[in-house]
């Protein structure tokens, strides 16, 4: 169908389609099948059904908000893999370097198939099942990775060596796959047995971790990480949570990471617009209150938060400010608070996610940013006073190379930890810099 003919009919259907799937009473319905009919019956060109509820989806979507959407029935599959963020495969981190075109490996999911059968961070992939990796993109050799738990992957790899006058090693790996948990939490960095190193090097006091997203275990995670800090050798004086490009996840967690630090408190609310009634209180469908007992009681909290902060981890950060038990640092968040619930359609394939439920803060302030809204506006979190920090590009663009070679290649065969940027976090990154000044502060006090 022309491309013309096709924006017509996803300008003009969309509010048919929503009254016809709503069971309007005003005859809505009506139209939109004589509608559907008359194109089928006389447009000069045979008309694709299928083409046409697409477009048609297009445009009812792009009516409501940003994050509402039809997803078609071949992409369900991978949405529900991302969704939990777990899947079956070897458990690596892959990136590509775009002036060579390889793929090396950023890091093994520590404990995982990869990681038992020797894979480490630096190794570069060769081939999988017997494809050369040159001639494969990186999504293709994702695609490689996953499978039936159980099933078998045939990898080479070449393992760099330490000097560069040695030449790699070429080893032949079979890794059988298995269900794969992605870590939500990271630290610092790497220590040479592959587990994570929880307190800030140069802040010999301070934990650092950093949440990617919120799973059911992050809540247990991060107490477990806390309490093993808090009953070794050092005193743990501050803790810095990075909660930086955290596009949210699963509210249990979030939740359960801030019970972990309030006494009693309530944490958030959601809230419905759908009523008659404008009160803020009668809007509000559910509360989470924060149960008896805390960790950490008198240790400050940072919070490092960016424009890619959003969801559940301004939910944290939200609830961990109003209540005066964090200071927020960085730049404001994404403003992107609200809930979708999917459903699948009973009638054919595909399924619908619709934005239904917004989260609201402990002050009753509103989190998630509308197509209105403008930035003099409440929405999202803000850093507190005289903590507000936006990197520029060239800052942050030596940020992430730096925290990438830092993830990357801390375990040698000398079992040495290197600092590939010889700088200390506080200086690579300037927003944990400022973070910094509340810990200082709070020692001249």
């Amino acid at each position: 169908m022309h491309q013309r003919n096709l924006l017509i009919i996803a300008i003009v259907v969309p509010g048919c389609l929503l009254a016809f799937a709503a069971q309007d009473q005003t005859g809505q319905g009506k139209r939109f099948a004589e509608v559907v009919q008359q194109i089928n019956e006389r447009h000069f060109q045979p008309v694709d059904s299928e083409q046409l509820f697409k477009a048609a989806m297009d445009g009812v979507f792009r009516t409501l908000d940003n994050r509402s959407e039809f997803i078609e029935s071949v992409k369900i599959k991978d949405y529900k893999i991302d969704l939990k963020r777990e899947f079956a495969g070897i458990g690596v981190e892959l990136d590509a370097d775009p002036s060579t075109g390889n793929i090396s490996v950023v890091a093994p999911v520590f404990g995982g198939p990869a990681w038992r059968a020797g894979v480490r961070s630096g190794d570069l992939v060769d081939s999988v099942n017997g494809i050369d990796a040159s001639g494969l993109g990186l999504s293709e050799i994702v695609a490689q990775f996953r499978g039936e738990v159980g099933s078998a992957v045939n990898l080479r790899i070449k393992k760099m060596s330490v000097t560069d006058t040695d030449s790699p090693v070429v080893q032949d790996i079979i890794i059988r796959r298995q269900n794969i948990t992605i870590e939500s939490i990271r630290g610092d960095r790497r220590l040479p047995s592959g587990a994570w190193d929880w307190w800030l090097e140069g802040e010999p006091n301070i934990a650092y971790l950093r949440i990617s997203y919120f799973s059911k275990q992050t809540g247990s995670q991060c107490f477990e990480i806390l309490h093993d800090l808090v009953n070794g050798n050092k005193k743990l004086k501050g803790l810095i949570i990075d909660l930086r490009g955290n596009a949210g996840g699963v509210l249990e967690g979030g939740i359960a990471v801030c019970d972990l630090f309030l006494e009693d408190e309530l944490i958030v609310a959601i809230t419905n617009a759908r009523t008659n009634d404008h009160s803020d209180r009668k809007q509000i469908q559910q509360e989470w209150t924060a149960t008896s007992g805390q960790i950490l009681e008198g240790v400050p909290i940072a919070i490092l938060v960016d424009e890619f902060t959003a969801n559940v981890s301004e939910v944290v950060a939200a609830c961990l400010q109003d209540h005066g038990r964090a200071t927020i640092v960085g730049s404001r968040s994404f403003g992107n608070a609200s809930i979708q619930t999917t459903t699948a359609l009973s009638s054919g394939p595909g399924a619908i996610r619709l934005t239904t439920n917004q989260y609201q803060r402990p002050s009753g302030s509103r989190l998630n940013r509308l197509s209105t809204s403008q930035d003099t506006d409440a929405w999202g979190v803000r850093p507190n006073s005289s903590f507000a920090f936006s990197p520029t590009r060239q800052q942050l663009e030596n940020w992430i190379s730096w925290r990438r070679e830092r993830d990357l290649v801390l375990v040698r065969q000398t079992h040495e930890i290197v600092d590939p940027g010889t700088l200390l976090p506080q200086h690579a990154d300037p927003v944990l810099g400022r973070s910094l000044t509340l810990f200082h502060s709070e020692e001249r006090l």
